[in-house]
């Protein structure tokens, strides 16, 4: 299949990449506020609830119902835990926060809000509230990125549950992220201009990128299409052919033992959606470029039976790759500028289902979970919060999801109560809770 001039121009005015692209330029010609304290944010969304017990919140001591088949091993910090599948985050412990002591205090199995609520920090429904947009559609509004990189990228989809429902917001198309998904088709014009872009076939396919240049380069200013453009058209053809996004997504440019840091541990075989491990190296690289926020979902960890057989599968790969991504952001001088998330919408079931049968799993548990949180102001090698004995509850620090959105909004350098307003012209802060921070995480 090929495309024409007028077929580029055509789709262009659908909306490129998924979102409103002509509405997301436009809006960066507001005005902005003081500079932020961290620059870029970096977002592994773990959908679907990774078993907090058996990676960072271990409780060896319970009974064998509960502590489940996984031993603990001691972290380079004082006093730290974690589960033996993490033999590298154990090594760089002292790179990141865990924050144990930010739940939704949902009823478990009534998790559909949970994600829209973390990814917002405000309490969104899946209908009958407010959108409340994500962190990184703020942060286009109010701190947009350099013009010729997105300021807001989801590779592949945003979250598992929620069908990608989060790309919407009240903030309209002008400030979605720039949705970038696999497509069916093999023909690379297509895949870079089609709403959605093929992420994973851009570290192979070196044509894409000359096709860019020979054919979206060709006779601009002859063209009496292009010349009826408005501004914000013309720059979202930039966009799209940015020397910038076109090399952070040429992961054929990356040294062998670099790529292969990031994918040495993924599962040749897995039951359940394992992610892809070089949405960590694409978020390091467009980082590297400038883009301000990336967010990804690795997977899907919602293991009701046969826990810890996907666990033996899943867990090693995020370790290695997040280590990796640590180890990348912090040599590179990137880290304390960037800020570095894992999680999901709640953890698992301390109390193990079927605990001396092969399909031994844990169900949902929205009343503790783990956050890892790194760079960008976060503290290193610190804990905030704990649970009981058997990992049920929190039992100190108790924040709600409110503190971990205006924590994230203050190390951006936004202020969380700034008033946005819907598209009924109503005022909203940003979050709409006045809650705490979580100044122990705060280095």
């Amino acid at each position: 299949m090929s495309l024409s001039r007028r077929d580029v121009l055509k789709i262009g005015g659908m909306g490129l990449c998924g979102v409103g692209t002509l509405d997301v330029l436009r809006a960066r010609a507001a005005p902005t506020v003081a500079a932020p304290k961290a620059k870029h944010m970096i977002v592994c969304w773990l959908g679907g609830g990774p078993p907090h017990t058996d990676m960072f919140d271990m409780k060896p001591d319970s009974s064998e119902e509960y502590r489940g088949v996984f031993k603990p091993i001691q972290s380079n910090v004082t006093g730290l835990q974690v589960g033996e599948l993490l033999p590298e985050m154990a090594k760089r412990a002292d790179k990141y926060t865990v924050i144990r002591s930010v739940s939704t205090l949902n009823k478990p199995g009534d998790h559909s809000q949970a994600p829209l609520y973390w990814l917002t920090g405000n309490p969104r429904l899946t209908t009958g509230s407010d959108e409340y947009p994500m962190y990184g559609s703020v942060v286009n509004k109010l701190r947009p990125g350099p013009k010729d990189l997105p300021t807001h990228v989801v590779l592949d989809e945003v979250d598992v549950h929620t069908h990608n429902a989060l790309a919407r917001s009240f903030l309209s198309s002008a400030h979605a992220p720039f949705v970038m998904q696999p497509m069916k088709t093999t023909d690379s014009v297509t895949k870079m201009l089609t709403p959605q872009l093929d992420v994973p076939a851009l570290d192979k396919n070196t044509d894409l990128l000359k096709l860019l240049d020979t054919k979206l380069r060709r006779d601009d200013a002859q063209d009496e299409l292009v010349a009826g453009l408005d501004h914000y058209q013309q720059t979202a053809f930039n966009l799209l052919r940015s020397p910038k996004l076109r090399q952070a997504l040429d992961v054929s440019k990356e040294p062998a033992k670099s790529v292969e840091r990031y994918t040495r541990n993924k599962p040749a075989k897995h039951k359940y959606p394992i992610g892809d491990p070089l949405h960590f190296l694409l978020a390091r690289r467009m980082v590297e470029a400038g883009v301000p926020v990336v967010h990804f979902n690795l997977g899907y960890w919602d293991w009701h039976g046969d826990n810890f057989t996907a666990g033996r599968q899943q867990i090693p790969m995020f370790d290695s790759c997040m280590a990796a991504l640590l180890d990348d952001l912090d040599t590179r001088g990137l880290l304390d500028s960037t800020i570095v998330l894992a999680l999901g919408e709640m953890g698992r079931k301390p109390r193990i289902d079927n605990p001396k049968s092969a399909g031994a799993g844990r169900d949902h548990w929205d009343y503790a979970q783990f956050v890892i949180a790194a760079g960008g102001g976060f503290n290193r090698g610190c804990v905030v919060g704990s649970t009981d004995k058997l990992g049920e509850r929190v039992k100190d620090n108790f924040y709600k999801i409110e503190s971990f959105g205006r924590t994230l909004f203050h190390l951006l350098g936004i202020d969380p109560d700034t008033v946005v307003h819907t598209p009924a012209n109503r005022p909203v802060k940003l979050i709409v809770e006045d809650a705490p921070l979580i100044k122990e995480a705060l280095a």
